[in-house]
């Protein structure tokens, strides 16, 4: 009895010692485990202020970024008068004018003659007697349905109500490689460069009118284009054009 006493208790003591020493572990265990939760934690609160400060300055630099865009665009139209070119009988070309009446009374027309008869044609024209004027057009030739727009301008030549007209574009070292598409009412004048000198082009234009000259940029060697022209009595300026946008103005033939 006394043995079996005697092994229940060793038994009994190496359990309890057993137990007081898992008891132990598990209790280092979970301090360990609590500082490392609590530098998580702690690395957590740390983390969540810088976070949110990159998002602030993030956020701040694009607004500046937009601010400036929207500054330089807003810039590129301060001034409308800057849209407005003007054609007087000061840049009238007398040589060209003499050429293209005797084409008119020739039943003829050149490049320019073809631009402005296209665009009487659109206004006047319709249906099939539209299409047959702009195949002769193409061909360079005179048809029924040309022949009296043609008869219109020969007139308007002979009573100093049409001429050809000289607009100066304008020199720029500074964008070589750059070019703009040329629209006059919806009619292709065709594609210009910027060149470091200045040079003359010339449309066959009646006196009276207001028209809508569209420049479109076409090709932007140096970043972004910049269009300018100028006549005896006025200049005009595009904004900044990178390739497929475009500026109106405004062309009035006095």
């Amino acid at each position: 009895m006394e043995r079996s006493s005697f092994s229940g208790q060793r038994h009994s003591g190496f359990l309890s010692h057993f137990l007081r020493a898992s008891k132990s572990r598990n209790t280092k265990r979970r301090k360990r485990t609590g500082r490392a939760f609590d530098r998580r934690r702690i690395f957590r609160f740390q983390f969540r202020p810088l976070t949110f400060a990159l998002i602030i300055v993030a956020g701040t630099a694009l607004i500046v970024v937009m601010m400036i865009l929207a500054t330089r665009t807003g810039n590129d139209d301060v001034d409308p008068t800057h849209k407005i070119l003007e054609l007087t009988a000061q840049d009238i070309d007398p040589e060209t004018t003499a050429a293209e009446k005797n084409l008119l009374k020739e039943n003829q027309f050149d490049g320019r003659l073809a631009a402005a008869l296209w665009s009487d044609a659109r206004r006047q024209l319709s249906g099939t007697s539209l299409m047959e004027a702009q195949r002769a057009l193409r061909e360079g030739r005179v048809n029924p349905a040309l022949q009296p727009l043609l008869k219109q301008w020969s007139a308007n030549f002979d009573a100093g109500k049409a001429a050809a007209f000289t607009i100066w574009i304008a020199e720029d070292e500074s964008q070589p490689g750059n070019t703009v598409d040329l629209q006059l009412d919806g009619v292709l004048l065709g594609r210009f460069s910027i060149e470091q000198n200045r040079y003359a082009i010339t449309v066959v234009e009646r006196t009276g009118q207001s028209l809508r000259l569209e420049i479109t940029g076409a090709s932007g060697a140096n970043r972004v284009a910049v269009f300018r022209a100028e006549t005896a009595t006025s200049e005009a300026e595009t904004r900044h054009l990178p390739p497929g946008r475009n500026d109106t103005w405004q062309v009035v033939v006095k």
